[in-house]
């Protein structure tokens, strides 16, 4: 089972395919963490656009249409999981500040 998976569903709400990877490039996780920062200025339209974006970069080959058939609670999950991350270096920082 890899680290992080995003289903994506058909018509009658069966998993058509599965988008997987082990693993989440650093340059990603940099997107992510300003994303998350800047996320508080965004309209709800963008910030949802640009999760859209992200996790298009961290599942290659996830197209538009697949992700409009993916369930908005994987889709936030793996976000969230990717975000915290960040939250956790944020946390270790200042513990040593």
């Amino acid at each position: 089972m890899a680290k992080f998976e995003l289903p994506i569903y058909g018509a009658d709400d069966e998993i058509i395919k599965t988008h997987m990877t082990n693993i989440v490039p650093w340059a990603i996780f940099i997107q992510a963490a300003e994303l998350d920062e800047k996320s508080k200025d965004m309209s709800t339209l963008e910030r949802l656009k640009s999760i859209g974006e992200l996790l298009k970069a961290v599942f290659i080959g996830l197209t538009d249409d697949e992700l409009l058939r993916a369930d908005t609670g994987d889709v936030m999950n793996t976000f969230k999981q990717i975000v915290s991350g960040g939250q956790a270096i944020k946390g270790g920082s200042e513990k040593n500040a």
